[in-house]
């Protein structure tokens, strides 16, 4: 801030200040210089209370020294000084809460501030009074009291200072290792996802390869079956039912099933036959005989047990019945499979089915006193 042309320190009123202000009788003839104003006066009350609310609150006000005018309008000159009521620092660091600061001035620190003060009566009367302060900046390189800085105070170079320091590298440390597990888990743990990737990768891989040649090795058996000159059909279904593999088992039955060869239909009615016990048959009444509806209701199921089947020549053994009519119990029943034609004979009723192109085999159950009903047997 620049000092006005008007103003000029004189020596001997500035090392009056230094000195307690001790200059406060009038001055000789023969002095240059206008003598100053006492300290208790109230003009200067009123400076002294001017300076305090400009400076920050850590500056007491120790005494104001007020230069008269060399004019009656002119402004006033004045010297204030200035004591430190705290000892302040200024931040050498951060580290987390704490912060690291070195001493800069202790309580009592003295400073000197100049300044221009120009006054004025106010309408109630009372004596206002306007500063402007000429070298505010001497205080500012003194830092600051500890409750105006953040953080938790710790003084460089202090026992307490040497501790904390070592606990935040014990912190640090402590830190960085546990970055470094943590780190070392999620490798890991991205390993163990990626093996688990590579191991799923390569188990869906040899699924499909898997699926690929099941599927080829169906289409292979399907072809074969379906077309060809017939012993070229007969010997992979003997191959097929030979193995053990019941899933391409049960597709070689249902594709002979399906083929219009006999021969290898037969093959197949017989192996059906040989792995049943009990084979269940579905009856309908017939619309030609209008009793055969009551009787169909009252006759109940007619099931085929199956006690022994010689798959070299179709011979049947066991019972065929059903509990409705005397005539249609349960009974001894013999019958034979030729081609695609099944017979079973008990006494006094007979069984005729065929195969069709539905895979099941359709025909007529005779009773001797009952009317003739329609029967059928699905081939599952």
């Amino acid at each position: 801030m620049a000092r006005p042309a008007a103003w000029r320190m004189t020596a001997p009123w500035v090392m009056a200040l230094g000195l307690g202000l001790t200059l406060a009788g009038p001055l000789r003839a023969a002095d240059p210089a206008p003598a100053p104003t006492p300290a208790a006066s109230p003009l200067a009350d009123t400076v002294r209370h001017e300076v305090a609310r400009q400076v920050p609150p850590s500056w007491r006000v120790d005494a104001v020294m007020l230069e008269p005018p060399e004019s009656a309008t002119g402004p006033l000159r004045v010297a204030a000084r200035l004591k430190l009521a705290k000892p302040t620092y200024v931040v050498d660091g951060r580290d987390g809460p704490y912060a690291f600061v070195l001493p800069v001035a202790e309580a009592g620190t003295e400073k000197v501030l100049t300044g221009i003060a120009t006054t004025a009566k106010a309408r109630d009367g009372s004596l206002a009074v306007k500063l402007e302060l000429q070298n505010p900046e001497v205080l500012d390189s003194l830092g600051k009291p500890a409750e105006e800085l953040p953080g938790k105070l710790v003084v460089v170079g202090s026992e307490e200072a040497k501790a904390v320091r070592a606990k935040l590298d014990a912190e640090a440390k402590q830190r960085l290792a546990d970055e470094q597990t943590r780190r070392q888990r999620e490798e890991e743990l991205l390993a163990e996802q990626r093996a688990m990737a590579e191991a799923e990768a390569e188990r869906l891989a040899g699924e499909r390869q898997a699926v690929e040649a099941r599927a080829t090795l169906i289409g292979e058996v399907r072809t074969r079956l379906l077309s060809g000159d017939r012993g070229t059909r007969v010997a992979v279904y003997e191959a097929v039912l030979g193995g053990n593999d019941p899933a391409l088992r049960q597709f070689a039955v249902e594709a002979a099933l399906q083929s219009r060869d006999p021969v290898l239909a037969n093959l197949a009615l017989k192996d059906w036959i040989a792995r049943r016990k009990t084979i269940p048959v579905l009856l309908y009444a017939t619309k030609e005989d209008p009793n055969s509806d009551t009787v169909l209701r009252n006759l109940g199921p007619l099931t085929i047990e199956v006690e022994g089947f010689t798959a070299v020549n179709g011979a049947f053994q066991g019972k065929m019945g059903a509990p409705g009519y005397t005539i249609a119990a349960p009974a001894v029943a013999v019958g034979t499979l030729a081609q695609t034609e099944l017979t079973v004979n008990t006494y006094g009723c007979s069984l005729t089915l065929r195969l069709t192109e539905h895979r099941t085999l359709d025909g007529l159950y005779r009773c001797q006193t009952l009317p003739t009903l329609v029967a059928r047997v699905t081939l599952d």
